[in-house]
């Protein structure tokens, strides 16, 4: 398929979202993501012009579709993505990914999201509410600083209106930070996913981060003796 780029817009620090309109339409699941073919590398990377990406819009708000990533300036593929002009063309297929939240999932959910880890999730999320399926839902959301936090108005938003969805957002490196911070400090450990599981019947549990975020984790809800049938995992490595 080919995506013509209709829109940039900035997340969070360091965070942005690209909007692409597809040549022709495509159903996915949230949770799923796509491959992105750049067609020139304006600065060079030994990895290729190729990456993957989740779709962080939910298949109730597409077209466009949907691609957050983290820009980062040892990578020449994030470099030339964000050096794509409105109305640039590239090539993608798929959808591919089994880290999925399909219709008959009614939870309860809890996802877990170490940095732009956060995609699938809001996809889900979204899905979720826009179908008004009302199952319950409490996302525990780590970053390092509070101005990288994607999504933090949306979410926050939902939180405040949506009685089935909870958040719990912390930041583990406030002191490094001008932004004003009143939410909770640290990592995410089991204490904490203790203390928000307890509020709920044998929750399904979702981690997505970066390789070290979601091995913790899996570790933590191990010690809690949460069956694997209940932990679903995907690891976000370096791009």
């Amino acid at each position: 398929m080919k995506f013509k780029l209709i829109e940039k817009k900035p997340e969070a620090k360091g965070t942005k979202s690209f909007f692409w309109e597809p040549d022709k339409r495509f159903e996915f699941l949230p949770g799923q993501y796509l491959y992105y073919t750049l067609p020139k590398l304006e600065f060079p990377d030994a990895r290729g012009a190729t990456r993957h990406f989740t779709i962080s819009a939910s298949p109730t708000e597409t077209p466009p579709y949907r691609l957050t990533t983290r820009i980062r300036e040892e990578s020449g593929f994030k470099r030339s993505l964000d050096a794509l002009r409105i109305g640039s063309v590239l090539e993608t297929e798929g959808p591919d990914g089994t880290f999925i939240l399909d219709a008959g999932d009614k939870g309860p959910h809890i996802f877990i999201a170490g940095g732009i880890g956060i995609t699938p999730f809001r996809s889900m999320i979204k899905f979720v509410l826009d179908k008004n399926l009302g199952y319950p839902m409490h996302l525990i959301y780590s970053n390092s600083h509070p101005e990288e936090i994607a999504f933090r108005e949306e979410f926050d938003h939902y939180a405040d209106l949506i009685p089935n969805f909870k958040l719990t957002s912390t930041v583990s490196k406030k002191d490094e930070s001008k932004t004003p911070w009143v939410g909770l400090i640290g990592r995410i450990d089991a204490n904490l996913i203790q203390k928000v599981a307890s509020g709920y019947e044998n929750p399904t549990f979702w981690v997505c981060g970066p390789p070290p975020m979601v091995d913790a984790m899996e570790k933590a809800l191990g010690d809690l003796k949460i069956p694997g049938n209940r932990v679903r995992t995907e690891k976000f490595t370096g791009y």
